[in-house]
C-alpha cells in the first residue's frame, strides 16, 4: 500500500491544479490517502448520496421501488442525461428514476428522486453515517450563479467511506446495499476512475456479476472539477476508491480534459496494484 500511496501521489501530482483522492482495502482494511479531507465540490458523484438515501426512505417504508412518479416541469434541468429533450408527463417507476439518475446521470431524474425525500433528509442520512462534510445545498437547475462550491460539497475521505459501506453491505440494509451496486454497476459513463480499465461492458450487466466488475458514479463541473466514486471487484483484490479534481491548466476538454485523464490514471494504477 506504501508503495501505491507513493505511485498515486506521483500521478496526482501531474495535475496542475489541485487533486485529493482516498482508497480503502476493502479485504484488509488499509487506507491511503492524499488531502482527504479538503472539502471538493462532488458535481454528479453527489447522486449517489441521494440513491443512499432513496434506499433508506424505502427501508423506512416512506417509498416504494415500485411506486409510479411523473416526470414534471418542476423536474426540469439541463445537462446530462435524456428527460430534458422528453415531454413533460412520462411516468415511471421510482427505481427506474434511480437508474436514470446514476447510469446515465440524468438531471431531471435525479430531481425526481431528490423530491421525493428532500435535500435535508440527503444531509441528515450522511449525519447518521457520520459523514459531516457532505453536504447538498440546492436542486439540480437551481444554480446561483456561486460555481460548483455553492452547490455540493464533500472529501475524499468521506466519499470513500460511503462506497465502502455500499460495498460491504453495511450502508441501508443488505438488500438495499446489493439493490444499489447493481444500479451502479451498470454505469453507462465510464470517463473517471475507471476510464482506462480494459472492460467488457457485459462483465456489469445481470445480478450475478462477473469476476471483474466495477460500480461506480463520476461527475463534472465547470472550473475543471472532476470527481469519481468506485468500488472495484477484480480476481485478486476489491476496494473502495475516489478522487477529486478541480481547477487546472492541462490540455484537452470534455471526456478528454486534464482531470478525467488524472482520474483515469489513478484509477488504473489502483487496479493494477490491488485487484487485476
Amino acid at each position: 500500500m506504501r508503495e501505491l500511496e507513493a505511485r498515486l501521489n506521483a500521478i496526482a501530482d501531474t495535475h496542475t491544479g489541485t487533486c485529493t483522492w482516498a482508497l480503502t482495502d476493502l479485504t484488509s482494511g488499509s487506507h491511503i490517502d492524499r488531502e482527504e479531507d479538503t472539502a471538493m465540490p462532488p458535481a454528479s458523484l453527489a447522486k449517489v448520496p441521494i440513491l443512499v438515501t432513496l434506499y433508506r426512505a424505502v427501508e423506512a417504508g416512506q417509498v416504494r421501488l415500485d411506486d409510479r412518479i411523473r416526470y414534471e416541469e418542476q423536474h426540469r434541468s439541463l445537462g446530462s442525461g435524456v428527460l430534458a429533450r422528453l415531454a413533460l408527463g412520462i411516468e415511471m417507476a421510482v427505481r427506474d428514476a434511480a437508474t436514470l439518475m446514476i447510469i446515465i446521470s440524468d438531471n431531471c431524474a435525479t430531481n425526481m428522486c431528490l423530491d421525493l425525500v428532500g435535500i435535508e433528509a440527503v444531509n441528515s442520512e450522511m449525519e447518521r453515517h457520520g459523514l459531516r462534510q457532505t453536504r447538498l445545498f440546492r436542486r439540480w437547475g437551481e444554480w446561483t450563479g456561486e460555481g460548483p462550491r455553492g452547490r455540493n460539497l464533500t472529501t475524499a475521505a468521506e466519499m470513500t467511506r460511503l462506497m465502502s459501506l455500499i460495498g460491504q453491505h453495511e450502508c441501508v440494509s443488505p438488500e438495499a446495499d446489493e439493490d444499489m451496486l447493481r444500479i451502479l454497476r451498470r454505469q453507462d459513463y465510464r470517463h473517471e476512475l475507471s476510464g482506462e480499465l480494459p472492460w467488457n461492458e457485459l462483465n456489469t450487466l445481470g445480478d450475478d456479476p462477473k469476476a471483474a466488475w466495477v460500480a461506480e458514479k463520476g461527475g463534472a463541473d465547470l472550473g475543471g472539477v472532476r470527481a469519481g466514486g468506485s468500488i472495484f471487484k477484480g480476481p485478486n483484490g476489491y476496494f473502495a476508491m475516489s478522487a477529486f479534481c478541480e481547477g487546472g491548466a492541462g490540455p484537452g476538454t470534455g471526456r478528454a480534459s486534464e482531470g478525467n485523464v488524472t482520474l483515469g490514471r489513478l484509477g488504473k494504477a489502483a487496479w493494477d496494484a490491488l485487484a487485476a
